[in-house]
């Protein structure tokens, strides 16, 4: 959960810089500042809340691709396609996925942005409500899971069968549903972040309801920094 202290920061920021009313709050900045409220209610990473896609600078292909879906976004939200990109660190997939969803809430669609970690450490956690938690992933129109890895499942059968089954239902029924979702994984091989049967029927799931990208190109954070 992103602290409220931060929220309000990064709201007057905006305010205090608007060239249109130097401060005085206008619609436009009022508008800007809404946004920050709806994009921390989604649990966006504050990083990305003022970034543009335009400034992407990884693979060009990739940029084109999902420049349009962006552009579009209604069509993306009516097409129901699933995205889900793979490439090593610092290639631009939460970047991506975050100016997708930050569009997605801009133009009035719901939109959540979890971790696998997070997905994880609620499916264990005796102090949440799990039936609840389970519906705000399967109901916003818009659902990002980042860092989807098998390195957030122990080894073991039991917890195959736990996260196994409970990620399958997630994205089984947002699939079906035609609820663009958009997975972001660093593992080469994604068909085996989860085990046995599990592998299998996520692998016909993702075949039948998922756009696949490999973006290439170096670690572009490092290449800044």
């Amino acid at each position: 959960m992103i602290p409220r202290k931060k929220i309000d920061v990064k709201k007057q920021e905006v305010i205090d810089s608007c060239t249109n009313c130097g401060g005085t709050v206008c619609s436009e900045c009022g508008a800007k500042a809404a946004r920050i409220e709806r994009y921390a209610y989604a649990n966006i990473p504050v990083e990305y809340w003022g970034k543009s896609f335009k400034e992407f600078s990884g693979d060009a292909n990739f940029k084109k691709i999902i420049a349009k879906k962006i552009q579009d976004i209604d069509k993306t939200y009516s097409d129901g396609k699933s995205l889900m990109f793979i490439g090593s660190l610092g290639t631009g997939k939460s970047y991506s996925a975050s100016c997708i969803l930050k569009r997605a809430i801009a133009a009035g669609y719901t939109g959540l942005y979890v971790t696998m970690a997070d997905v994880v450490a609620n499916i264990l956690s005796s102090e949440v409500d799990t039936s609840k938690y389970y519906k705000n992933l399967v109901s916003a129109d818009f659902l990002v899971i980042d860092e989807f890895s098998s390195h957030w499942i122990f080894p073991s059968e039991k917890s195959e069968q736990l996260f196994g089954t409970s990620l399958e239902f997630v994205l089984r029924t947002r699939f079906q549903n035609q609820l663009p979702t958009i997975l972001c994984s660093n593992d080469s091989d994604v068909d085996e972040i989860f085990g046995g049967f599990f592998a299998k029927s996520f692998r016909s799931l993702r075949n039948h309801h998922v756009e696949l990208y490999v973006i290439g190109g170096i670690d572009y954070r490092r290449k800044d920094a």
